[in-house]
């Protein structure tokens, strides 16, 4: 064992920290960065949009509510800014930003709640109004609907693209490679 490692209780570590969360909604796993909630575990009711100005039109005509998750399922490999903007602008609290994509560094996200990037493939079976459990201390991040159903139910074509990003773009730098090779 590397005599530097420790084990950090997740409820003590700092809002500028990330967390990996697994669970339903993303077994591959996701990351996780902002403060946190009063409240551990967190419940929050999804609410789906395609992309981020979809979601900020949403939040600028008052659909979303204090405490609700904002999923954007089809972001990908987009890099998303203008949303915190949005959120402060209309003065919600305890919002989750649930995405595929991914969320700019420099943005400082939610002052009041947490922002979930690179969550995997099964984002694109969420639906307006599931709910989302949000459990850093046990790290997870489930949902309570029966995603395998919906897996065996939803569209075949539809795929998020490269997956869980970072581990996809990785292995497209890897396939050509080994095409560069042969």
């Amino acid at each position: 064992m590397n005599a530097h490692a420790r084990i950090i209780d997740p409820a003590a570590l700092p809002a500028s920290n990330f967390v990996i969360l697994h669970g339903s909604l993303s077994p591959e796993g996701c990351v996780m960065t902002g403060g946190g909630f009063e409240r551990d575990p967190h419940e929050a009711r999804a609410r789906v949009f395609a992309m981020e100005s979809d979601a900020i039109a949403a939040i600028q005509q008052g659909r979303v509510a204090h405490g609700e998750a904002v999923v954007i399922a089809a972001a990908d490999d987009a890099e998303m800014t203008a949303i915190f903007g949005a959120i402060a602008e209309a003065g919600l609290r305890d919002i989750s930003l649930i995405s595929n994509g991914r969320f700019a560094a420099a943005s400082e996200g939610p002052r009041e709640g947490i922002v979930i990037g690179h969550v995997g493939k099964a984002i694109r079976y969420v639906q307006n109004f599931d709910t989302i459990t949000i459990d850093i201390k046990n790290r997870r991040l489930d949902i309570d609907a029966d995603m395998v159903a919906r897996r065996a139910d939803g569209p075949r074509g539809a795929k998020v693209k490269n997956g869980f990003a970072p581990m996809g773009k990785y292995a497209a730098l890897m396939a050509e490679a080994d095409a560069a090779q042969a």
